[in-house]
């Protein structure tokens, strides 16, 4: 994952040592919209869906890539629906790993902030939405 490979061994067993790989069956919610933020989510194999308010899909991720670090940054509740696309692998990292992580490295910390960038113009259009 982007941002992982600029740690330290230490630093990534310890992420590791906290973190939960749990598997979810394609169609199965991994978490609702306005459910609490408890991690964020790193996808290890297959796919998740994140749906928009209307339940139309915004995006797929795959192997490699990582959601829920938008509620963990602004420390509010979840923006989106996310159902497993496919049956998938997921590696859960909690809360308090994933701001010790960011305090560790820069480069996580980077990249974290360019996919809230990336990602910021799509929650903006699910809040508020243009006007027919």
């Amino acid at each position: 994952m982007p941002g992982f490979e600029s740690m330290d061994d230490r630093a990534l067993l310890e992420v590791v040592g906290d973190s939960a790989n749990l598997f979810w069956r394609a169609g199965s919610t991994v978490f609702e919209a306005g459910s609490p933020s408890d991690g964020i989510y790193v996808v290890v194999s297959g796919a998740v869906a994140v749906l928009g308010d209307d339940g139309e899909q915004v995006s797929v991720l795959r192997a490699g890539e990582f959601f829920g670090e938008f509620s963990l940054v602004l420390g509010g509740a979840r923006l989106n629906d996310v159902l497993a696309a496919e049956d998938c692998e997921l590696m859960v990292v909690p809360k308090e790993s994933f701001e010790r992580l960011i305090d560790s490295s820069p480069e996580f910390g980077a990249e974290v902030r360019r996919k809230l960038e990336e990602r910021l113009p799509e929650h903006l259009r699910e809040l508020f939405p243009p006007r027919a």
